[in-house]
């Protein structure tokens, strides 16, 4: 059998190694030598990769030496969709409980009050009523009894139940008109009851009350990089900022104080008409890929429509009779989108045409299709030098029912998926009675992509606390990887285990596949030679231990770069 001493080629042959990392069962994800024993690094990239022996004449007198002593190594891992700076400004003046009741929330509400200056919004942070097991927001009353007279907003970014203190504030009465992209809901006798769906515009005075400082975005996004370092994440894609957000970036990398490789989304609103989005693209003085491994211009995004969880989400057809869970009752409602069809369909064509990536947010079924729409319609309609929407890796994110029709489509344009499967585990077994046997059947449906070929990233949504598994989304990639692969729920039922990935696939949505999206798969998401040196030491067997263990895997040593970045207590050299 032929040596497995997998050196780069030419000069690099005869460089020594900085350090070796040996003993180990490393799942390289390079085609050609999925497991080897260890691993050289020279700087920041790869050096060597194979059998102990072959890999260890890479080194030198001055070498290092680590024993790995047959623990699992996997490549750096890639979160492709995380809002690290929010994420971490939630928890600013300390945590925030998991409130798993309306009695909790009360509970945190009161707590708040009694430290909250009078004349503050007392504000509760992501309640999902399928998280909840009254399978209902708390009422208008239930806040106004935690702290009376008070301003109180329970928030979920897509839905908000106000207190009536609040509803004063903002003018909200029974004459009221509905709003043309949300819900106002009313109780029998026209009075608000506090909950409203979608209409961001009614909310504007009471959200985001707080006007973070420069020092504060670099407090949440240095604090929340090392947090994603602690469980294994080397890069990640962060899906949704502005210009001060973006100058934060570029400030940190130019002091080299990134300790996690960042492609970061540029979100727009694309509002008003379709010219006035065109102008609003055109405006943005960058473009996909500038930048530099660290810190790269990543997609353009825009927020499609509302949620899954909240039932705003654009649906193929009507949500129907069982939606008391949102609080409504409408049985011809399917959502809403966010912005003018046209003007996804301009934002299609003109990011094709400038050499944007895009993406949009769409969590309902309708609003893939008109994405995949207007990306059909930017492929037809592109000029013979413009490239193809395939080279651009369009992507859709969420994408949480793609039938059959969708992901034929999606396959046809080379479109790429960025998912979230912890809302199938957190909010599978809530949400299956709303949508019904065959709907669900579609719901993140890992098998049937894998096996159109399309490729998918996996990604956490994470956008509140620092706990990586009690976290709004958990973040912890080993957790995300356990759901894909169990397609277990909250509950511990398993719900269409035929749609479940396998191992080696879950490693790549947060692996390969994830540095895909940010084009980069040939520099990083695998550990071969020549690749950067991005590399997470675990205390599980992920190749071959049982499939509950990966759940609780934790990471051990965190390399990025070829430096380590994150080392825990039971790490001994």
């Amino acid at each position: 059998m032929k040596p497995l001493a997998l050196l780069l080629a030419g000069a690099c042959v005869a460089l020594a190694a900085d350090t070796v990392y040996f003993n180990g069962k490393i799942a390289t994800m390079w085609e050609s030598h999925p497991v080897v024993q260890a691993v050289a690094i020279r700087g920041n990239r790869f050096l060597a990769a194979g059998g102990n022996d072959a890999v260890r004449s890479a080194a030198a007198p001055g070498s290092t030496f680590v024993d790995l002593k047959g623990r699992t190594v996997l490549p750096g891992l890639i979160d492709s969709h995380t809002h690290p700076i929010s994420s971490a400004l939630s928890e600013q003046d300390g945590p925030v409980p998991v409130m798993h009741s309306i009695p909790e929330i009360q509970a945190y509400i009161r707590k708040l009050a009694a430290t909250t200056p009078p004349d503050r919004p007392i504000f509760v942070p992501k309640i999902y009523s399928t998280r909840l097991p009254e399978r209902r927001y708390p009422t208008r009353q239930e806040l106004d009894a935690a702290a009376p007279g008070r301003i109180v907003i329970a928030d979920n970014g897509y839905a908000s139940v106000l207190s009536t203190a609040a509803l004063g504030k903002l003018g909200i009465t029974r004459s009221t008109p509905q709003p043309s992209n949300g819900k106002l809901l009313k109780d029998k006798d026209g009075e608000p009851t506090g909950l409203i769906l979608g209409a961001p515009q009614l909310l504007a005075a009471v959200r985001n009350v707080r006007n973070p400082t420069r020092d504060d975005l670099e407090w949440a996004l240095k604090s929340m990089q090392k947090r994603y370092n602690e469980v294994g994440i080397t890069s990640t894609i962060d899906r949704g900022q502005r210009p001060r957000e973006f100058r934060l970036y570029q400030e940190l990398r130019q002091r080299g104080e990134l300790s996690v490789r960042s492609y970061v989304t540029y979100l727009i609103g694309a509002k008003g008409t379709p010219a006035q989005t065109r102008e609003e693209i055109e405006n943005i003085p960058f473009v996909t890929g500038m930048g530099d491994e660290w810190f790269r211009v990543g997609s353009l995004k825009v927020v499609a429509d509302g949620g899954i969880l909240i039932g705003t989400a654009y649906l193929r057809e009507p949500y129907g009779p069982n939606t008391a869970i949102y609080g409504y009752s409408d049985p011809d409602y399917r959502g809403v989108l966010s912005v003018p069809r046209e003007n996804i369909f301009e934002m299609a064509r003109v990011a094709n045409r400038l050499g944007w990536q895009m993406t949009a947010h769409t969590a309902g079924g309708g609003a893939t299709d008109v994405l995949l729409d207007a990306y059909e319609a930017a492929e037809s309609g592109r000029g013979p030098k413009e490239p193809s929407v395939r080279d651009r890796r369009f992507t859709i994110t969420h994408v949480n029912f793609p039938n059959d029709q969708a992901i034929a489509r999606a396959k046809k344009l080379g479109v790429s998926f960025d998912c979230q499967p912890a809302w199938h585990h957190l909010d599978g077994e809530a949400i299956k009675d709303v949508f019904g046997p065959s709907r669900m059947s579609h719901f993140l449906p890992f098998r049937a992509l894998f096996d159109a070929g399309i490729v998918v990233a996996g990604g956490s949504d994470h956008m509140i606390r620092f706990d990586s598994r009690d976290a709004t989304n958990p973040y912890n990639p080993f957790f995300g990887m356990w759901m894909a692969i169990t397609r277990k729920t909250s509950s511990g039922s398993v719900l269409h285990g035929e749609q479940a990935a396998t191992r080696a696939e879950a490693l790549r949505m947060w692996t390969l596949n994830g540095a895909y999206l940010s084009f980069e798969e040939k520099l990083k998401g695998s550990i071969e030679p020549g690749k950067l040196a991005d590399m997470v030491v675990i205390d599980k067997d992920f190749l071959d231990g049982p499939v509950d263990e990966i759940r609780d895997a934790n990471a051990l040593l965190t390399i990025v770069d070829g430096k380590v970045v994150f080392r825990a207590r039971a790490m001994v050299n």
